[in-house]
């Protein structure tokens, strides 16, 4: 069956090219063919651009992450503003300006705490910034892949009414053809745009999913590096405040004692308890 309507329809088509049933068409069909080729251009250009921009930001983003692992500290790290930073170096850089509004006052569990909150905003917001310019480019593609088929039915129902609106009551099936063949252009338009969109549509969402669940992910990754950092930072901070304070009191100590000729080296009485609590101690 297929062997014996092929050749028909191949003869058919040589006779009757595309140009054909684009001169079936009126104005108004003529009109939203066109807006459905622009579509078409930019819903390919989008799908393009965006492609390059996940693969470019995923390159990019797991360089740094292993670049970062090799960092000894990342709250000593330093970006300098107006940088084109990639997203995980933008939440860096987000957490590290947090922590420097806390520079030198860290000390308490209490202090490691608060900057700890800060951070934590930080990120957060960072991640929904992020999050949008991900999404960048996609709404483009979803009203291709909504408005594409309804656009090309539009033209093809006005289509269908102008041809059926000037038939006369001898109209014969010969009359009535072309006209309906040129309104059905624009559905075939339509769908060639949906249908690319809608495949590149869910490839490009499943690609944007992956990567916004990979920055949660960091994000999650930095806040605990952080955290792990600042406590070493307020313990050693606590650590040397708690020498100034015994050789403070060691010093009050030897200008206290009576002045006699013979050097005494000055003693040191341990602090009482709770005097100078301990780290865990410390709020």
């Amino acid at each position: 069956m297929l062997f014996t309507v092929l050749p028909i329809v191949l003869a058919a088509e040589a006779e009757k090219g595309a140009l054909w049933y684009f001169r079936q068409m009126d104005t108004a069909g003529l009109a939203v063919a066109a807006v459905l080729v622009v579509c078409s251009f930019i819903g390919w250009g989008a799908m393009i651009q965006k492609w390059s921009d996940v693969q470019e930001l995923r390159r990019r983003n797991h360089g740094f992450d292993r670049r970062l692992r090799d960092q000894h500290s990342v709250i000593a790290l330093n970006f300098p503003g107006g940088g084109n930073l990639c997203p995980y170096e933008f939440l860096v850089a987000e957490a590290v300006s947090a922590v420097q509004r806390h520079k030198g006052r860290l000390v308490r569990q209490s202090d490691v705490r608060l900057c700890m909150g800060h951070v934590e905003n930080a990120l957060q917001r960072g991640v929904s910034r992020t999050m949008v310019k991900y999404e960048d480019k996609m709404v483009i593609l979803s009203s291709l892949v909504s408005g594409g088929p309804f656009l090309g039915l539009l033209g093809t129902v006005w289509g269908v009414m102008v041809t059926f609106g000037a038939l006369t009551e001898k109209a014969s099936i010969a009359q009535l053809a072309p006209g309906v063949c040129g309104a059905l252009v624009t559905t075939t338009l339509g769908l060639l745009v949906a249908i690319p969109a809608t495949f590149g549509y869910n490839y490009l969402l499943t690609q944007v999913k992956l990567m916004s669940t990979e920055l949660e992910n960091f994000a999650s990754t930095l806040a605990d590096r952080v955290e792990l950092e600042l406590e070493a930072e307020a313990r050693t901070n606590f650590e040397q405040q708690q020498q100034r304070e015994l050789l403070r009191r060691a010093a009050a100590q030897a200008a206290a004692a009576p002045a006699s000729g013979a050097t005494v080296a000055p003693i040191v009485e341990p602090a009482a308890p709770g005097e100078l609590p301990g780290w865990e101690d410390a709020q």
